[in-house]
């Protein structure tokens, strides 16, 4: 079980080769580049879209959440509690990945419990 420290989830060595990864966003091109570098990790990755999501946490019961947010989108993260209901895991640690630098999201996963954010940049 994954143990919360500070803003880093850290895994018990023993509990990485099974870590279950649930990838949920809509560009195919990033969601293909973070399942790569997962699974080279060693890592189980599944990437769904949004309109999947809750039946494959559902159905799965993943270890950790990423979470893609498009800029503007904010009003997505509210999945993240439908996600932890069906899982059956309140505390499921989840990434936000996304290329808004906005407060708002911010303060919308602090109060959702996100576990971290990575804001990617766009190019020119």
């Amino acid at each position: 079980m994954p143990e919360e420290v500070g803003t880093m989830v850290v895994m018990p060595e023993s509990d990485l080769e099974s870590l279950d990864v649930l990838y949920i966003g809509d560009d195919d091109a990033l969601a293909e580049m973070y399942r790569l570098k997962l699974e080279l990790d060693g890592y189980w990755v599944r990437v769904v879209d949004l309109d999947n999501a809750v039946a494959e946490a559902r159905a799965r019961r993943p270890d950790i959440i990423f979470l893609e947010l498009p800029a503007g989108r904010p009003d997505r993260l509210g999945i993240l509690e439908d996600l932890r209901h069906v899982a059956r895991r309140p505390d499921l640690p989840a990434i936000i990945l996304t290329a808004s630098r906005g407060q708002e999201l911010r303060n919308q996963g602090a109060t959702l419990s996100a576990t971290d954010y990575i804001v990617r940049i766009s190019s020119p």
